[in-house]
């Protein structure tokens, strides 16, 4: 047979990059925060990314021959139930991140059919455009479930392509906005008076300490995906390798992400985006990416119709790359996931009538129960009653806090995993005792304090729809908490019934 052949650090630098880099996330950082959102990326990717890498690189070694992942961490760690907690929420991420992609991949879709953002204007038998998108949201879940119960894994393909296509885009966008920035001689849509253009953001909304660090859970998101490092650990030539390997692709990706965040503010004014009516956090990206296709066709002389039709091809080509990126996304989300859950968790957790395989070999039931349930978050968001801008910053917002909160599970459970001297500590990256208490104390700060202030942070600036977006984000932990301890308690009494 023949040798794998193991990463190097250039391989490590592009595992990473492919895993966590994400083309939407600095069009909402900029968006959010203009050029003031770099230094919170930078600072993000130092208190957070490094140290977060380096836990989740030892628990895969040290567990490598475990097929529980994260769960065996923390069972092994700490115990059972908080192992099937920590479990149970990070799973539950993604049923957020499901519900959230369902509703938002039709933004795409009407940038790409039409040129522009229409979804706000969509209607259909008396249902104003939340109600209306949250009914295609459902079917869209069930056609997908429908496929991926079947064992339809052709769209990976379309994955790959999407991947490809986005990192084409973030060239594209580096290009041209270089040309544009040459041709103007310089001269940028938003600009630099000095330095705390980078240190105080033009949006009032965020000139507190509160709302910076409110504002992390967004840095924090756009380095989400780490958990999913553990298993190259041991692919990986040295731990020298895979240090720098992690250094290096730290160092790429916030340099990759600050400047897209500067490319932005070369096409596009700060205050002309936040004044510009139907501009939210769900169509940021197409938006920006418009402007840099409008700005373009202006730097080359073109005339003003060139330079919209130029403006309207950059965003549904935009559209189509997210598009697909979304769909690949999406059915390899609905089964991994859960597949972690089903088979991470003990034995007897779940009715075997439920997790049966279907004659595709996939847990079929369970994955429609997964559905309905989905389906039911959609329909209470979707018919809660807010504006377009609100209803989808409420799902912005709930993402980030329902897959940024659990990684606190997987870090609170660091300073035992190393002191428990039963399970294998033969891979070590930070060696001292003292370190590894600071660095777990200061990411479980960090990732806490973020999630908190995000929360409260609509209610401190007075948001006019601050308690419905306050009440969504707390609302989302507790109830996948609530039937997290619903779902072990219940197998414990079952399993204690058996043993009588």
């Amino acid at each position: 047979m023949a040798k794998l052949k193991k990463l190097g650090t250039i391989g490590v630098v592009l595992v990473i990059f492919s895993t966590v880099s994400g083309f939407a996330n600095p069009n909402i950082a900029y968006y959010k925060m203009g050029y003031a959102a770099i230094p919170w990326y930078i600072l993000s990717a130092i208190c957070f990314f490094i140290p977060f890498t380096f836990m989740i690189a030892e628990y895969g070694s040290s567990f490598k021959d475990s097929g529980g992942g994260m769960y065996t961490w923390m069972r092994e760690s700490i115990g059972p139930l908080y192992g099937f907690i920590g479990t149970f929420m990070w799973y539950s991420s993604y049923v957020v991140y499901m519900m959230a992609t369902s509703i938002k991949i039709w933004i795409p879709t009407s940038e790409f059919l039409f040129g522009a953002d229409t979804t706000q204007n969509w209607s259909f038998l008396g249902l104003d455009s939340n109600k209306f998108i949250g009914i295609l949201a459902m079917m869209f879940m069930v056609v997908v479930t429908f496929f991926a119960t079947r064992g339809f894994n052709k769209i990976s393909f379309v994955a790959s392509v999407g991947g490809t296509a986005v990192l084409l885009i973030n060239l594209s966008l580096y290009i041209i906005s270089i040309i544009i920035f040459i041709l103007n001689k310089g001269q940028i849509a938003q600009p630099i008076e000095d330095i705390s253009s980078f240190v105080h953001s033009p949006n009032s909304e965020y000139q507190s300490v509160f709302s910076l660090i409110a504002f992390m859970t967004f840095a924090l998101f756009a380095y989400g995906g780490v958990e999913n490092m553990g298993s190259i650990v041991e692919k990986t030539k040295s731990i020298s390798k895979f240090v720098k390997g992690v250094i290096l692709a730290t160092i790429l990706i916030s340099l990759c992400y600050a400047l897209s965040i500067f490319c932005f503010g070369i096409s596009s004014n700060w205050n002309v985006l936040s004044e510009t009516d139907g501009v939210n956090m769900g169509n940021i990206v197409y938006v920006l990416m418009g402007n840099l296709g409008f700005e373009f066709g202006n730097a080359l002389g073109l005339s003003t119709d060139i330079s919209l039709i130029l403006s309207s091809w950059f965003s549904r080509i935009t559209a189509l790359v997210m598009l697909m990126a979304y769909m690949g996304a999406f059915f390899v989300l609905i089964y991994s996931p859960l597949k972690s859950l089903l088979y991470g968790a003990p034995e007897g957790m779940w009715p075997k009538a439920l997790v049966k395989n279907n004659k595709f070999n996939m847990p079929g039931k369970i994955m429609w129960v997964q559905t309905i349930f989905i389906c039911i978050l959609i329909a209470i968001i979707s018919f809660g009653g807010q504006g377009a801008k609100s209803f989808y910053n409420i799902l912005i917002l709930l993402s980030n806090v329902a897959q940024t909160f659990p990684y606190f599970f997987i870090v609170a459970a660091f300073i035992k995993f190393r002191n428990n001297n039963e399970i294998n500590h033969d891979f070590k990256i930070v060696k001292s005792k003292i370190f590894v208490y600071i660095m777990t104390f200061t990411v479980s700060l960090v990732i806490l304090f973020a999630n908190i202030f995000t929360i409260i942070n609509p209610l401190l600036i007075g948001d006019e729809e601050a308690l419905s977006q306050t009440i969504w984000m707390i609302a989302g932990p507790v109830l996948f908490l609530c039937i997290a301890l619903l779902i072990y308690y219940n197998y414990k009494r079952r399993i204690k019934k058996l043993n009588k």
